[in-house]
């Protein structure tokens, strides 16, 4: 076998886990499969990867290649002239113009964020515009944030379709063209695509699960809304805590063991405890949206184990001035032993697992682990992270 063949097909086997040149990181190449983590950074606090390409950049460069069909589902859309959504939608528009069909789900209670754009996402030849309304079935919302470009290509990440989430929020995300990934997600958008029609559950026969759990897993939820051969997102990520040996590292906007009416809800918080307490270093780091909300007093007891560490993360505001749900880490994901990673949609509460629509994947001895834990740690040693104090006062942060 000649020395460059071999120099390609291990680049091929590698996919997007090397730095590349500016050019090559806002393209996929259509030929075999690919992944690569995709980051979004607060302007103004040098937090950016090197060696990532930005959410802003491939949306554009996906869109723009499509050639049959662009399949979203997305919270809510948003977006400011000059914004970094801007040339998205404009690249929407041609998509469609130039006869890619365009469907676009968005969450039902979050319509009336930017009227503005979802009227001019409809007004894009051939595009029709869908509502997922769970209220029906649950309390929940469509918190996913997806996209399906020619069934051959998707990015699923913490990104809300918001310029803010483009220009001002730590965020990350996925590209990939690995059919493990497309295939499942785009039958996950055909399924919340008919719901969104009918308003009816659809009948998911039971199929069985394989018994091994595979390098690359789609997980979803909530439950009842998620085909039987996808496995409960909830579940997944017991099971990586619960597999832990040294390290487990969680970035997330949010986390809280209280719902309901103050009711306690222990899954997730009892394997981050047990592996702390089973020797594992755990590291969890959340926004400063948290201080004064009613999950402080259970973070602030989490400190208080031994081999578990809390950080807050506070991102200062843009030299322009405030802007409303900006600012701040939105990440969402979970690496453990530097080898395993899960990154997705959901927020740590119970309602995002049990009632929304959220989609998660499971990399495991994956190379996409240790860069994801190198984002971690940049953020976790950066001045804007602090450990949270047990005894000391909060003041709320403004979010709005």
């Amino acid at each position: 076998m000649k020395p460059r063949f071999l120099m390609l097909l291990l680049a091929a086997c590698l996919g997007f886990n090397a730095p590349r040149s500016a050019h090559a990181q806002t393209g996929i190449q259509r030929q075999g499969s690919a992944t690569q983590l995709v980051q979004s950074i607060p302007a103004e606090t040098g937090l950016a990867d090197p060696a990532l390409p930005f959410a802003k950049d491939v949306w554009v460069a996906m869109i723009r290649e499509a050639e049959v069909s662009v399949d979203a589902a997305e919270f809510y859309v948003t977006s400011r002239p000059g914004g970094a959504l801007e040339p998205v939608l404009v690249e929407l528009e041609k998509a469609g113009t130039r006869g890619v069909k365009v469907r676009f789900l968005l969450s039902s209670k979050m319509l009336d964020q930017d009227p503005g754009s979802v009227a001019r996402i409809r007004r894009i030849p051939g595009a029709e515009v869908r509502s997922l309304d769970l209220t029906g079935v649950s309390k929940g919302i469509l918190h996913a944030k997806y996209f399906v470009v020619d069934g051959r290509e998707a990015f699923l990440g913490s990104q809300n379709f918001d310029w803010r989430a483009l220009e001002h929020i730590h965020e990350l995300g996925v590209r990939t063209t690995d059919p493990r990934i497309v295939s499942p997600l785009a039958e996950l958008f055909a399924l919340d695509w008919r719901f969104a029609q009918t308003g009816r559950l659809p009948d998911l026969p039971p199929r069985s699960l394989p018994a091994a759990r595979p390098a690359v897993e789609l997980v979803a939820s909530p439950p009842f809304l998620t085909p039987k051969d996808v496995r409960p997102a909830l579940e997944a990520l017991v099971d990586l805590l619960g597999q832990a040996k040294q390290t487990v590292r969680v970035q997330m906007l949010t986390y809280s063991p209280i719902t309901g009416q103050d009711q306690y809800w222990p899954r997730l918080d009892n394997a981050l405890r047990a592996a702390a307490v089973r020797g594992v270093k755990v590291q969890l780091m959340v926004s400063d949206w948290v201080l004064g909300g009613r999950a402080l007093p259970h973070l602030k007891a989490l400190t208080l184990i031994p081999n578990l560490e809390v950080k807050v993360v506070s991102i200062p505001e843009a030299k322009e001035g405030h802007i409303p749900f900006a600012r701040t880490i939105h990440s969402k994901y979970l690496v453990v032993d530097g080898t395993q990673l899960a990154l997705g949609t959901s927020n740590w509460e119970e309602s995002y697992f049990m009632a929304s629509r959220n989609v998660e994947l499971v990399f495991r001895d994956s190379p996409l682990a240790p860069q994801a834990a190198g984002i971690f740690d940049r953020l976790w040693t950066s001045p804007y992270a602090f450990a949270l104090e047990p005894l000391k006062v909060y003041e709320k942060r403004k979010v709005d």
